[in-house]
């Protein structure tokens, strides 16, 4: 077996016990029976609890950040772009059944991975934001362009944490209104 599908097996397993278990009784050896690989396996991968809950995480998010950019794809103006992306970000979030778990019975444990400035959500989230107003908007620079995503990435990842009774689709629209004529607005 490969060294990426180990991987893959054990950051799978974690995402199952979790879901059963939740993170607070998240144990390493739990994850190793569920992968079937020993428990020195798991911590060779992950190096810790941490780097295991982490690692998870990242791994979600990119299935979130993948979507979030083949739903901008298909756009060409940064407007619905953006809308689409967040769109499909807070779709992703609610449809996630370990994160509304999670979000309900353990957010402490959770919150501090969303939410954190430097932490994985966050930062690999602000990536793919970048990503559009780079394309979309060529003559921000690095600086402007990094404000900017960090601001709409904390809108984001707030809405997915605590929905809005707004549905998604006009939450969307509204946040690439306030989104693009706060950054567009500035260059005229």
């Amino acid at each position: 077996m490969s060294t990426e599908d180990t991987r893959r097996r054990i950051l799978a397993a974690a995402l199952t016990v979790m879901s059963r278990h939740g993170l607070a009784r998240l144990a390493l050896e739990d994850v190793a029976r569920e992968a079937r690989v020993s428990r020195q396996t798991v911590y060779r991968y992950v190096g810790s609890r941490d780097g295991l809950i982490t690692a998870t995480i990242l791994r979600e998010e990119e299935a979130f950040l993948e979507r979030m950019r083949s739903a901008a794809s298909e756009h060409q103006e940064l407007r619905p772009a953006l809308a689409a992306a967040i769109a499909s970000a807070l779709t992703s979030a609610r449809e996630h059944p370990l994160l509304d778990r999670l979000l309900e019975t353990e957010p402490e444990a959770l919150l501090p991975f969303l939410t954190d400035g430097s932490g994985p959500v966050l930062s690999a989230a602000r990536t793919v934001v970048v990503e559009l107003f780079g394309q979309y908007v060529p003559e921000l620079g690095p600086d402007e362009q990094a404000v900017a995503a960090d601001a709409a990435t904390r809108l984001i990842v707030s809405y997915a944490i605590s929905p809005s009774v707004t549905p998604t689709d006009a939450l969307a629209h509204h946040l690439a209104d306030l989104m693009v004529g706060g950054v567009v607005g500035q260059r005229r």
